[in-house]
């Protein structure tokens, strides 16, 4: 999921209903939130990623946060949030590879 511009007390409620959608439709086991076109993301917007993070681990997934700007990196640092959350520098990255047959 790409997500750009500002998270805030305005636009954070339309993040919840779009991750929580996400999350119910048969439960993904990594959701990576790329955010390399976030400019601002306030407590609000933290609190959406949190929450989303919890459900994403109660059924047994994770939430990565990909590419974030030195912005929203230096919020995740200040609130301890960095490790918490699965960072990643490249959303590519982070996917899952194909599985390799055993025999």
């Amino acid at each position: 999921m790409t997500i750009a511009g500002e998270i805030d007390l305005y636009t954070a409620p339309r993040l919840h209903s779009e991750l929580a959608a996400l999350l119910a439709e048969g439960m993904p086991a990594r959701v990576v939130i790329d955010m390399s076109g976030v400019e601002f993301c306030d407590s609000t917007g933290m609190n959406v990623l949190l929450s989303c993070l919890r459900r994403a681990r109660e059924r047994g997934g994770e939430l990565e946060i990909a590419d974030p700007k030195p912005a929203v990196r230096k919020i995740l640092q200040v609130t301890g949030l960095d490790s918490v959350f699965t960072l990643v520098e490249d959303p590519d990255a982070s996917r899952p590879k194909p599985a390799l047959p055993h025999n």
